[in-house]
Parts: structure tokens; sequence; C-alpha cells
């Protein structure tokens, strides 16, 4: 039974993997979204706003730029730290199903259980039996 949940591991792991060049898409767009935009707070810090739309809105007020320019940080940021997240989480699923085909499935479960119940998987099922800490 347990050698059917691998086919699932891999699907999963695939899904993982798409969202993951997804999410790299956003995060290069982000950073230089980011450098754009501070270099046109600079400009415009500066006396010199270079862009043709928006004069009326931003060219008196650079901290409006400067405020989208730390938004798109914040956003480049929290991609790069899902985008490792989501790269541990294959890199586990990938042990797991190694584990599961080699016939070692109590080890390869509860490394597929460990993100949900954390460290305790590992304590065992009878001195800790949701395997919380």
């Amino acid at each position: 039974m347990i050698e059917s949940i691998s086919p699932l591991i891999s699907s999963h792991r695939e899904a993982l993997k798409a969202e993951s060049r997804f999410n790299r898409y956003i995060l290069v767009g982000a950073m230089l979204a980011a450098l754009m935009a501070f270099s046109i707070f600079l400009m415009t810090l500066f006396g010199h706003y270079p862009l043709p739309m928006g004069r009326k809105w931003l060219a008196n007020n650079p901290e409006r730029i400067l405020g989208a320019s730390n938004f798109l940080v914040a956003t480049a940021i929290g991609t790069a730290l899902k985008m490792w997240r989501t790269r541990q989480t294959r890199i586990k699923l990938l042990i797991a199903e190694a584990f599961i085909r080699e016939n070692d499935e109590e080890t390869g479960l509860r490394l597929l259980l460990e993100p949900m119940f954390g460290q305790g998987v590992w304590l065992g099922a009878k001195s800790n039996p949701l395997g919380r800490m």
C-alpha cells in the first residue's frame, strides 16, 4: 500500500517545481521593477522626473515612488523565501520517496509527516502520540 504513495509524491514534487518556476519569474520581475522604481525615485529626488506620465501626481511627491519601490522589494523578499521553502519541501519529498522505494516506509512516512507534526515524529509513537514537542 505504501508503494502507491510514491507516484503521488512524484506528481506533487512536479507541481512544486512548476510553482517554483512561476515564483522565479515573479522574483526577477519584482527585482527589476524595484530597481527601476528606486532609480526613478532618485532622479525625482534630484529634480528631474524622467517619465512622461504621472508628473502631476509623482513629481512633487517622491515618497510615493519610494513606497512603490519598498513594496516591490518586499514582494521580491517574500517570493525568495517562498522559493526557499518550496525547494526544501521538494528535497524532503525526494528523500521520502527514496526511502519508500528502498522499503523503509516508516522513515519515509515520518519525513512526510514532519511538516505537519514537527520534529516530534522522530521521538516515537509511544512517547509522543501526536508528534508534538
